[in-house]
């Protein structure tokens, strides 16, 4: 018998209460509930009277989720980080925030030292966003990459791995940056990946031609992650697993996957799910192009050819996607089969634990009201951020 939580009359002491949604819960879906919020924070999700809050959404036929969590997303809607400019971090978290993105890393991709570190302190000082998710901080992809699996990446900022740099690359993060990419086969690649550990950054194996031994020492040096698994890395052979390899037989790496129908095949994305579980992480990797029509674009040096969802520069390498991580949840549903709550832990649960968030990825009492209410499409309805409002479908986003 579920329990009415008692309140003065006349008294409204809660901000919202949503009421008879569809919870996505860690394994199943539960109908007919209630969430009530205050104060930034899921406080019950226990029926309630409607009068004790200041606000009542009627959530019946709505699915309310955690919101989404994406480590690895580099623009969207023609900002990039690499702008450092807080307009274009306003952009992009207003892009994916719309789309039911509540917390990301902004991520930095390989360019000269002193424009990198000038997106980190740009990232660093607007953590914050009134119209779209919350920057909790810095994901570096690179510059410490092998120029064999550049992917889209610019090649002559690729560079061997130096702890000075990446001392001034971390002050210039103001202790915000969370992540950082790195092939761990270069010369010194260990060396950075013990610094990242002692201060507390995830070091992670990205643009990597690294063999299955070399990928195992490096875990045992700190390694803890694996960007965008099976792209810009060896592919798994037989006889030499590789990165990847090594990645689905470690259950201490957690992986992330782009989850697009373009970078992945569905039975790999399949396997992935049957083998990493808990350790499985839906990322975005989205470009500046994400949320323009298709075309031929130009972003800095680069050229970016978007049509559907496939980015690409001349000569058909992939350049990122054009995705965000409610694209990846469905295509999770659609095309690995996943039941909705499997998907969304993915993105929420899955994340927060990489990231070691305490209060972010479930609802639950004490959790910060990080929500995205859907509607039977998997679209977005209403998306709220440490119970602040961003967006309304019928209403205007926040500004």
């Amino acid at each position: 018998m579920r329990c009415v939580l008692q309140f003065n009359a006349g008294e409204s002491v809660f901000d919202f209460i949503m009421n008879q949604g569809t919870l996505v819960g860690e394994e199943k879906l539960i109908a007919n509930r209630s969430l009530v919020v205050s104060d930034g924070k899921i406080v019950s999700l226990e029926q309630m009277d409607p009068a004790a809050a200041v606000e009542n959404i009627d959530a019946a036929g709505l699915i309310i989720a955690p919101g989404f969590i994406d480590l690895h997303v580099h623009g969207a809607d023609g900002a990039d980080i690499l702008d450092c400019d807080p307009g274009s971090l306003q952009r992009i978290a207003g892009y994916h925030g719309r789309h039911g993105t509540t917390a990301m890393l902004a991520t930095v991709a390989p360019s000269t030292h002193e424009r990198m570190a000038l997106a980190l302190e740009t990232a660093a000082s607007h953590t914050t966003s009134a119209a779209g998710a919350s920057i909790i901080g810095a994901n570096l992809e690179g510059p410490f990459l092998n120029r064999s699996y550049s992917g889209a990446l610019g090649i002559p900022f690729l560079r061997e791995p130096d702890k000075h740099e990446m001392n001034e690359l971390l002050s210039a993060g103001q202790g915000k940056v969370r992540m950082v990419s790195l092939a761990p086969e270069l010369t010194g690649a260990l060396e950075v990946v013990e610094l990242l550990s002692s201060c507390g950054v995830i070091p992670t194996l990205g643009h990597s031609r690294a063999t299955f031994t070399e990928t195992i020492n490096a875990a045992r040096a700190g390694l803890k992650h694996i960007t965008h698994i099976f792209n810009a890395m060896v592919p798994i052979h037989h006889r030499e697993p590789g990165p990847a390899g090594a990645a689905l037989v470690s259950p201490e790496l957690s992986v992330e996957v782009i989850a697009d129908g373009v970078h992945v095949h569905r039975a790999m994305l399949q396997l992935l799910w049957h083998i990493k579980g808990d350790r499985l992480v839906l990322v975005s990797d989205a470009i500046a192009a994400a949320g323009l029509a298709d075309g031929c674009y130009r972003f800095g040096r680069q050229k970016i050819v978007v049509k559907g969802s496939r980015a690409e520069i001349p000569g058909g390498r992939l350049a990122g996607s054009t995705i965000t991580v409610l694209d990846a949840v469905r295509n999770m549903v659609k095309l690995a089969g996943l039941k909705l709550p499997q998907a969304v832990k993915l993105a929420s649960a899955n994340p927060a634990a990489v990231l070691g968030l305490q209060k972010k990825g479930r609802l639950a009492p004490g959790y910060d009201a990080d929500l995205v209410l859907l509607d039977s499409h998997l679209d977005p309805f209403l998306v709220m951020v440490e119970g602040r409002t961003i967006f309304r479908r019928g209403g205007k986003v926040l500004k």
